[in-house]
């Protein structure tokens, strides 16, 4: 069975699109440009999975985390400012 995706938040943040999406199964995807060379991550601590594909920069990057709680994780490791994720997390449909 495919998820089914729906926006849950876009916006411009430090020069860069950032689209967040959940699934019907509650897991979040977020799609945005890369800022530094990224050799790709995927970790688990206990029910928290969060990965993000490698990518370079100025390439299109996909990170997807398993519950909202991990949302604010991923945001760091894709390089974003402590006051953009506190922006982007409080502007979640």
């Amino acid at each position: 069975m495919t998820a089914s995706w729906k926006k849950v938040y876009e916006g411009q943040h430090e020069g860069r699109k950032v689209e967040v999406r959940e699934s019907d199964d509650n897991t979040y995807k977020v799609l945005t440009t890369q800022t530094v060379h990224e050799e790709g991550i995927a970790y688990q601590d206990g029910p928290n999975f969060v990965h993000i594909s490698p990518s370079s920069i100025g390439e299109q990057v996909e990170s997807e985390v398993m519950a909202r709680s991990t949302l604010e994780e991923a945001l760091k490791e894709l390089h974003f400012s402590p006051d953009t994720i506190k922006s982007i997390c409080s502007g979640l449909a």
